[in-house]
């Protein structure tokens, strides 16, 4: 019935997000929709841990299997030509490749697609050790402000949890 409203209040599909995941947020959390071929309705916080758990989740892929004899999966993000990954590393995968997260040194300039190669980067380069990083969260991610969500939803922000 909610998202009905919310359909037709705003004329766009609500934006679903799955309620656990924001225990960790206390005024707003940055979301991406999930584009894994099957038609998933929801949106991801973009975090490694919340990609993580909503691969888990809501597509049944045990992402910490990262030993040697762990079967290599395919990636069903829409378009996505990765065949042959373990489960360990598709939430990175995900959150870089697909959800465009990037870790950019303030200093040079420099483009990460991990948070720890930023830190190698700054304690490497002599003229960066002093940056701070600046996180590029790609396009199509929303911020959600979690004050106006009210009884699990929000009509200004077209948001159900």
């Amino acid at each position: 019935m909610v998202q009905d409203m919310l359909l037709e209040l705003n004329g766009a599909n609500p934006i679903l997000i799955a309620r656990d995941a924001l225990h960790e947020h206390d005024t707003e959390v940055r979301v991406h929709p999930c584009d894994w071929k099957g038609g998933c309705r929801m949106h991801i916080p973009v975090e490694l841990k919340q990609v993580s758990k909503h691969l888990k989740q809501h597509h049944d892929i045990n992402t910490s299997a990262t030993s040697g004899d762990t079967q290599k999966i395919a990636c069903l993000w829409t378009g996505c030509l990765d065949t042959h990954m373990k489960p360990g590393n598709l939430s990175r995968h995900v959150l870089t490749q697909h959800l465009g997260v990037r870790w950019i040194c303030s200093n040079c300039g420099s483009s990460f697609s991990r948070e720890d190669a930023f830190r190698r980067h700054s304690l490497e380069s002599l003229s960066c050790q002093s940056a701070e990083v600046v996180v590029d969260y790609g396009d199509g991610s929303r911020v959600i402000d979690l004050v106006y969500i009210d009884g699990g939803w929000s009509a200004s922000q077209n948001v159900i949890l």
